[in-house]
């Protein structure tokens, strides 16, 4: 007895074995991707020169000089806190927070480039971790 090779079914096995190889090395490539990319925006924000930091006074620094000595330690429990702006623009010109704008734009651009899943979850990290350090003063986790 002579066997007939069912050729409907070897097509649809033979695409389905074709679809998921492609589709498995499509995610290995983004994996593997998304690891170059994060080790270079490291070595790159560690090498772009930064401007020195612009120090803000805080606006109550006329009235702390002026109290007697005694009344120092007092004037620190009712003094007025530093006026949030003023946190965020000192932030923005310290060495952490060029780096961290630098890296959130590099991702932003990317992202506009390429609108990849990758790239989304990067401007996404990257972005949120220097809005927290400007609204917080929150560093970055480095892993």
């Amino acid at each position: 007895m002579e066997t007939r090779i069912n050729y409907f079914a070897l097509l649809i096995v033979i695409t389905v074995g074709v679809a998921a190889g492609n589709l498995i090395s499509n995610w290995i490539t983004a994996k593997y991707i998304d690891a170059e990319v994060e080790k270079e925006t490291i070595k790159i924000s560690k090498v772009v020169p930064v401007a020195p930091s612009k120090q803000i006074a805080p606006a109550n620094t006329q009235e702390t000089i002026k109290l007697s000595p005694d009344k120092s330690v007092e004037s620190k429990a009712i003094e007025k806190p530093v006026n949030q702006e003023q946190l965020i623009e000192q932030r923005k010109l310290d060495e952490i927070g060029i780096r961290l704008a630098k890296t959130c734009n590099e991702w932003t651009v990317a992202h506009k480039d390429m609108h990849t899943q990758t790239s989304e979850r990067g401007m996404n990290k990257h972005c949120a971790e220097y809005y927290d350090y400007l609204s917080f003063g929150k560093l970055p986790n480095s892993e």
